[in-house]
């Protein structure tokens, strides 16, 4: 549950690798279920969008505001990008649950001022949640996997509302504007651009490092949203300790993401056609050498986005310090279902077999997965693979595997998928469709990527 106050984040973070957590979730995977990406009142929403952009540059009235005036558009535009993108998902039965703790947030303080609020549900599986500052809230599928309570997400609900309430985004926006137009900064970037060499890059840099450094949170403005925010849920009939508990969950989510082994080699080690160890062999050449840093930390550095956590805890402990036992309601067990179903479907659209062939197979170790979905699954993943490296373009999908990363088994399918070739995985396709084909002989989706492999396999 990696909540954040700062709007750019969200949508710089999808140009990164999407982490995988669900092996956390302790529920079956069973069928395919559609998400709808586009929503239906999709004019309604750019005109919201329109409007909450159109309000945010009234109130910056005064010095700065041609450059804030363009950062406040392009977020916008960016937004708008993302809807069509499909980084968002507009599910009634998640939007119904997620509105019911609303109503009892809002209920409980009135004080608080929502006609602007609007709550997307993004597709990403990284714990997390963000507050744009101008009324837009994102709430990321990956949160659910983690959270075991209603009152949970409500806490992380008031932390974001905190954000806005405090207007944490606008004296960030207005101190990036001010800090970039210093004459500090115009200094440093003169004489940036006086270098003989490498002018734009050294320009580039200062500007990224500026980027950077706006996004970061500062521990005090992470606090005050902790303080309010627990001060909004204790007027509702939440459990005052879900925060605690919330805290101390996003600590613990800074160890390694893929922490359980896949067991890769009975998957495809068949009596004709046995695992071959040299698919886990190493190879030197597919390393980034120049990458000093684990394969996930900048991914990991991003989900750490509220520091200090152990300090934060304490803070909250000195108002309620008691983590009573609290279980996941009816409404929440379901809701996570429907994004176990849905999440290994999200990582095979946008090509990202390596997270979807680690997730089934430690789903199928774990009895998590009925055996339909499980072959249907894997037999897609193979397919999937051929298509792109039979038209290159699988690098572009599977990151290469990093001798720094601490990614054990991660790197391990990486390694795996990247040392078969073509010949390997047609072979490995038909052994597995063969393996299931009798007792897959009434799935029509499964009997019609059999036939793809016998075609391969003539």
């Amino acid at each position: 549950m990696h909540f954040t106050n700062q709007p750019h984040e969200a949508l710089y973070y999808q140009k990164f690798i999407i982490i995988f957590l669900l092996f956390n979730c302790f529920f079956c995977y069973s069928q395919k279920r559609n998400f709808d990406y586009s929503p239906r009142n999709n004019d309604s929403i750019e005109s919201y969008i329109k409007a909450i952009s159109q309000k945010k540059i009234q109130k910056f009235q005064g010095r700065h505001q041609k450059e804030i005036t363009q950062i406040i558009e392009e977020r916008r535009v960016d937004f708008l990008k993302s809807i069509k993108d499909s980084t968002y998902i507009f599910d009634k039965k998640i939007n119904s649950y997620l509105n019911s703790i609303l109503r009892q947030i809002y209920i409980s303080n009135p004080q608080i001022d929502k006609k602007d609020f609007y709550f997307f549900i993004n597709k990403s599986p990284i714990p997390n949640a963000a507050c744009y500052g101008n009324g837009i809230f994102t709430i990321n599928l990956g949160l659910f996997n983690i959270i075991e309570s209603d009152d949970e997400l409500a806490f992380i609900i008031c932390h974001e509302i905190a954000h806005y309430i405090l207007e944490h985004n606008d004296k960030s926006l207005l101190g990036y504007v001010e800090t970039y137009n210093s004459k500090e900064n115009k200094k440093k970037i003169n004489k940036a651009s006086n270098n003989r060499y490498g002018r734009r890059q050294a320009v580039s840099a200062l500007v990224k490092d500026l980027s950077y450094n706006f996004l970061r949170r500062s521990r005090t403005a992470e606090t005050q949203a902790d303080s309010l925010g627990f001060v909004l849920l204790s007027k509702t009939k939440f459990n005052k300790s879900a925060g605690i508990k919330a805290l101390k969950k996003l600590d613990m989510s800074n160890e390694i993401f893929f922490a359980t082994d896949t067991q890769i080699r009975k998957h495809f080690d068949f009596e004709t056609y046995p695992f071959k160890e040299v698919w886990l062999n190493k190879d030197e050449t597919l390393f980034d050498l120049k990458e000093k840093a684990d394969d996930f930390a900048l991914d990991k550095d991003s989900l750490k986005t509220h520091p200090d956590m152990p300090i934060r805890v304490k803070e909250l402990e000195k108002f309620y310090s008691t983590e009573n036992a609290i279980s996941p309601s009816l409404d929440l067990k379901e809701i996570k279902n429907i994004v176990a179903e849905r999440s290994i479907d999200i990582f095979i659209d946008i090509s990202r077999i390596d997270l979807a062939l680690y997730q089934v197979l430690t789903l199928h170790n774990n009895n998590q997965i009925e055996e339909t979905a499980y072959c249907n699954t894997v037999v897609d993943i193979l397919k999937k693979t051929y298509d792109l490296k039979s038209s290159h373009r699988f690098g572009k999908y599977v990151s290469p595997v990093s001798p720094f990363s601490d990614e054990k088994y991660l790197n391990e399918v990486r390694t795996f998928l990247h040392n078969i070739e073509l010949k390997n995985i047609r072979k490995i396709g038909l052994q597995f469709c063969m393996k299931y084909e009798k007792q897959m002989a009434q799935n029509p989706d499964f009997i019609k990527t059999t036939a793809f492999f016998y075609k391969l396999n003539p």
